[in-house]
């Protein structure tokens, strides 16, 4: 025990030292202010808008400003190295990947579009892993157990994507890129404001030739050809304010990938194999943010989405016998209705709803059905913030209603959950303060588990956290101590069967952002322990440390930066012993603004040419070089 202990004392040292040699560089320094947002408006954490210094739980947050400057080439790329978030994926870009918030398992992790629950598949898996950056405002990353917000499967966290805006004169913007693997990227929009309508168009392609998505050398009857893929999509945002208190709007979007894979099971693979899927997301929602009076804002979206996956084998649906689900579809819609009402100075209450309703179908050889879900959750949440002196409390319940069936089948099952949350904080001084958070959480079985084990049941979360923040006008960093317990945790085992299990975690999570004498500096830590305790397993491809450090600066007009991201070995499954070797990459990059409204950028990515895995037998993107050309009228 003494020995573990010294051990992960040393790998706090060794990972918290960026975050810490910002804190110590900011105490020492006479900062001036330089613009940089290290504090900006929140809304995921209480569904409420409120600055990153005051929120009680953890919240990272992506600007569009970050989003050029990383050059990223998905939105798994762009999450990487923020704290408490780890990915896989099954070779390069389009592949399938999974999302991992809090060592939680993918289906238990939340994206919001704007605020509105987004789709997921049959099995509970997040249909938004290719979402466009280009479409991308910002992002916030809501860590931990917050159901008691925002339902079912949110125990890892929250993904709250919003989408691209502009205000002001019409205009357009655009950028073009070309990089190593024979990738190309375009994309171009127009947006602004016209009397009282805002507006944004915008359509865009990502094409990359690719690389051979399995190792041969580890799965031999996989096919060696490079894999490539392109995603082409379109969005649109309409915005017409009917009155000063009345606004309604429309989104849409459109995004069609095609990839090529390679199957790395030697059961049913030949070397000559080529294996490609197409996917399909489309969604159009409407929306009413009512100012009912000076104390109440009312917010209504609906949306409805759809998706369809194709997958094939030879330019055909796959013929064995044992695979008969090659195409799935499903179909969504979603209500969700959010009201903010101003109690009195110091509270703030927020109430709602959220209405979802699921089905899918999957088709296999000679397009038969090989089954239909329908799924049902109605979601009711009340919270509120309020503010005594130096203590801030936060406290939200929610109570859930779950129903699935499987058509023609008795596999299905309801459900039902309470679930609360509560939040204290207290500012000891002008730049220090405490947090501490309680909460409790659900996740109902899909009816792909419920056919499986008949008599799976829904998993139970309860998790705490305690942390402190040190904020100046140029610094926020944070440093907090969490942990979860699962009961009845919902895993896939290695005799192919789902099962209940008991899963803890529990580990510090160190985040900076900070603007110091010139330096532009993000830096995150996470140390944590995420076992499957039934199991007595550590959780396949979660990290047990991991961060990142981003450093830049401007000289001479040219902004010149570098990345640099580790993460510890990681066991890749349940089914098998094999352990994925801890890795670290470091990447640079260069920018210049040519003049008011065109920006070049470059980046060396995997400078080093790194050779690691996120999955065992897939191969990851090696050393590249990628050039951009970016055009944003101010």
């Amino acid at each position: 025990m003494k020995k573990s202990i010294r051990l992960r004392a040393r790998a706090l040292a060794r990972f918290s030292a960026p975050a810490l040699s910002v804190l110590s560089l900011a105490v020492a320094a006479s900062v001036q202010a330089q613009g940089i947002e290290v504090n900006p408006v929140v809304v995921s954490a209480s569904r409420m808008e409120q600055p990153l210094s005051q929120v009680l739980s953890s919240v990272s947050v992506i600007t569009r400003a970050d989003i050029d400057k990383s050059q990223a080439a998905t939105l798994a790329d762009l999450l990487q190295g923020e704290a408490g978030f780890e990915f896989g994926r099954n070779g390069g870009p389009g592949t399938t990947t999974s999302f991992f918030l809090r060592g939680q398992d993918s289906i238990n992790t939340v994206v919001l579009m704007d605020g509105v629950r987004a789709q997921v598949d049959q099995i509970g898996a997040i249909q938004t892993t290719d979402f466009p950056l280009h479409q991308i405002e910002r992002v916030e990353i809501l860590k931990g157990n917050v159901s008691a917000l925002y339902g079912n499967g949110a125990i890892g966290g929250v993904i709250n994507i919003i989408t691209r805006e502009n205000k002001g004169v019409p205009k357009a913007y655009g950028s073009a890129s070309l990089g190593s693997y024979n990738t190309h990227k375009a994309s171009a929009g127009y947006g602004g404001t016209v009397e009282d309508v805002n507006f944004d168009l915008n359509v865009g392609q990502d094409k990359s030739a690719g690389f051979s998505a399995v190792n041969t050398t580890q799965k031999t009857l996989a096919n060696p050809d490079v894999d490539g893929y392109k995603n082409q999509y379109a969005g649109a945002k309409f915005e017409k304010r009917i009155s000063t208190d009345t606004k309604i709007g429309v989104r849409l979007n459109y995004n069609l990938s095609n990839v090529d894979y390679d199957n790395g099971n030697s059961f049913s693979n030949t070397p000559t194999d080529v294996h490609k899927f197409k996917r399909t997301t489309e969604s159009v929602s409407g929306y009413v943010r009512q100012v009912v009076n000076s104390d109440w804002v009312s917010n209504l979206n609906l949306a409805h989405s759809e998706y369809k996956y194709d997958d094939t084998l030879n330019g055909a649906p796959w013929p064995s016998s044992t695979w008969t689900n090659s195409y799935f579809q499903g179909r969504q819609n979603a209500l969700s209705w959010n009201n903010t009402y101003q109690l009195q100075a110091q509270t703030k209450a927020v109430f709602g709803a959220d209405l979802n309703e699921d089905a899918f179908d999957a088709k296999g050889l000679n397009n038969a059905v090989a089954y239909v879900l329908n799924r049902r959750s109605q979601g009711y949440f009340a919270g509120a913030t309020h503010q005594i002196d130096k203590l801030s409390i936060q406290a939200n319940a929610r109570r859930d209603v779950f129903q699935q069936q499987k058509e023609n089948s008795a596999a299905g099952g309801n459900y039902t959950a309470n679930t609360g949350l509560l939040g204290l904080g207290y500012q000891l001084d002008s730049f220090w303060s405490l947090t501490g958070t309680v909460s409790s959480g659900f996740s109902a079985p899909t009816v792909y588990a419920v056919n499986s084990n008949a008599n799976i049941k829904p998993e139970h979360h309860h998790s705490q956290e305690v942390g402190t923040t040190y904020q100046v006008d140029d610094l926020l960093m944070r440093v907090l101590y969490f942990q979860s317990h699962a009961k009845d945790a919902i895993i896939y085992n290695n005799a192919y069967q789902y099962i209940n299990s008991d899963i803890d975690n529990k580990g510090w999570e160190l985040t900076a952002r900070a603007k110091v004498q010139g330096y532009s500096i993000k830096s995150s830590v996470t140390l944590q322990a995420p076992r499957d305790v039934g199991q007595n397993l550590s959780q396949a491809r979660r990290a047990k440390e991991y961060g990142s450090l981003d450093v830049s600066k401007i000289l001479s007009g040219y902004e010149l930066g570098t990345r640099l991201y580790a993460a510890g070995s990681r066991r890749d499954s349940n089914f098998t012993s094999t352990t994925l070797s801890g890795y670290s990459t470091l990447a640079f990059y260069v920018s210049r603004k040519i003049d008011n409204e065109w920006t070049a950028r470059v980046k060396l990515d995997n400078a080093f040419d790194r050779q690691y895995q996120l999955a065992y037998g897939y191969n990851t993107p090696g050393r590249g070089i990628y050039a951009t050309l970016q055009y944003q009228p101010k």
